[in-house]
């Protein structure tokens, strides 16, 4: 890592300028560290904030950029950190998570030097558990602006953003090569990926978009767009002409129609287990599923609802837990995204790196297995199960399904083909499965690389 040039400077230090958006994200990184908070949960919790309420959008926008920038460098601002300060401040003081914003912002921002210092001397200064180590960190700052770029350049590069645990169990499923590919892919920012209700090529022209395969015929189809800007500002958001979605996320819903003897979805009954927030209901709805969407969360049901009105699209809603819910008919498909570590999203939940830990995995891998169990039971003979998790991690993927077909006489996995996959033989497994990793690109010429991590299985009730 070596500094990087600068094209434009934000220079907010007038007296409490652009000091609120960067005590809002001091006290996330405090609650993601200190207390593993979630980073969805705190995002949520910040709506109900008094401060957050007052930042302008511009401020909104530098707060998720600079937790975001200070997540996926985490590593080498600890280290670089480490080079200046060898023994850390208490917790208590919050002066660790002061030096980390000044630094993410001086060495992978935008912002001039004297904006970094002034505003992280002035957090230090806000509170009496700090107060007296502001000279400290306005010291440890000017030094790393100061420093030659071998004294601030880690040792391992970009790899050591990404924790031991991690690393090393990618290198053991993966490879070193690939589990190297998957941790800088990983840390990159994620592009826009826009579901479209129909008419792909005129929404990628209106949208600044390019098409993710041939459009309408592609599976996934849809628009990826380089955006940073507000989401519900882009034409069609307020009229409910599309959706965001990854790609990754998108492609189960593609792999029903082209089962072997499944064919259209029109009218077929389809259960959306785990369905919140609501992007695979939308995408069966809009190929004429009927769809009964469940979830255990009233309130990530609420959302799923304000999502679908928004798309004037109907299902029938269900709160409930899937281990004790009884469909009143059995299905033509069940889709099953199962609750999982989520490591394949960490290009915008990098806090995963640190609050995801084994113990999780395989308490996760139990629940996955008891989901399953229960979803099959809601299916007709010949019905369709479509079984996913955005995990990279085996236990989640691979090894349950294996473990699932060896106790289950009566079901079969039906094998994908490269070419329900726009022809990307890569994406497949030997026994027929989807692992999609971070570095992949949906397009054919490798350009813009870049999906959530997946795991897809597609298993059929024998009739």
């Amino acid at each position: 890592m070596t500094k990087q040039p600068r094209q434009k400077r934000i220079d907010d230090s007038s007296k409490d300028a652009g000091l609120t958006p960067r005590c809002i994200v001091q006290d996330w990184l405090f609650d993601i560290f200190r207390r593993g908070k979630p980073l969805d949960d705190l995002l949520s919790q910040s709506e109900n904030n008094s401060d957050w309420q007052q930042l302008n959008a511009r401020d909104r926008a530098f707060s998720r950029s600079l937790l975001m920038t200070t997540l996926r460098h985490k590593g080498e601002i600890d280290w670089i950190i480490g080079q200046f300060l060898k023994k850390p401040p208490q917790a208590k003081t919050r002066v660790n998570e002061i030096l980390c914003l000044g630094v993410a912002q001086l060495l992978f921002m935008e912002v001039s030097d004297h904006a970094a210092i002034d505003t992280s001397v002035r957090l230090a200064k806000r509170s009496d558990k700090s107060r007296h180590l502001a000279k400290l960190v306005n010291a440890i700052l000017r030094q790393v602006t100061r420093a030659e770029p071998k004294e601030i350049t880690s040792p391992d590069g970009a790899i050591i953003n990404v924790p031991n645990m991690w690393r090393q169990r990618w290198a053991k499923q993966y490879g070193e090569p690939v589990a190297a590919k998957i941790a800088n892919a990983s840390l990159e920012p994620a592009a826009l990926d826009i579901i479209v209700k129909k008419d792909a090529a005129n929404w990628a022209t209106k949208l600044n978009g390019r098409i993710i395969g041939d459009g309408d015929n592609s599976p996934g189809y849809g628009i990826r767009k380089d955006h940073r800007g507000i989401v519900t500002e882009l034409e069609g958001f307020s009229e409910g002409d599309w959706w965001i979605q990854d790609f990754s996320a998108h492609l189960p819903c593609t792999l029903f129609e082209s089962a072997p003897g499944f064919g259209s979805l029109t009218d077929k009954s389809i259960a959306d287990l785990c369905a919140a927030p609501g992007g695979k209901t939308a995408a069966l709805l809009n190929k004429g599923a009927v769809v009964t969407a469940v979830d255990i969360s009233e309130k990530r049901i609420s959302r799923l609802k304000e999502n679908l009105d928004r798309l004037n699209f109907n299902a029938s809603l269900v709160q409930g837990d899937i281990l004790t819910y009884e469909p009143e008919e059995l299905f033509d498909a069940v889709l099953l995204d199962a609750p999982c570590s989520a490591t394949g999203t960490i290009r915008r939940h990098p806090d995963i790196l640190y609050l995801k830990t084994k113990d999780l995995i395989f308490e996760l891998r139990k629940l996955q297995r008891q989901m399953l169990e229960k979803a099959v039971t809601f299916l007709k003979p010949g019905g369709l199960l479509l079984y996913c998790t955005c995990s990279l991690e085996q236990e989640e993927g691979d090894l349950q399904i294996n473990h699932f077909l060896k106790n289950h006489d009566h079901i079969e996995r039906l094998p994908i083909e490269a070419s329900e996959v726009g022809g990307h033989d890569e994406w497949l497994t030997k026994a027929g499965d989807v692992r999609l990793l971070p570095f992949f690109s949906p397009f054919k010429d490798d350009e813009w690389v870049g999906m959530d991590g997946f795991f897809i299985s597609r298993l059929q009730v024998k009739a």
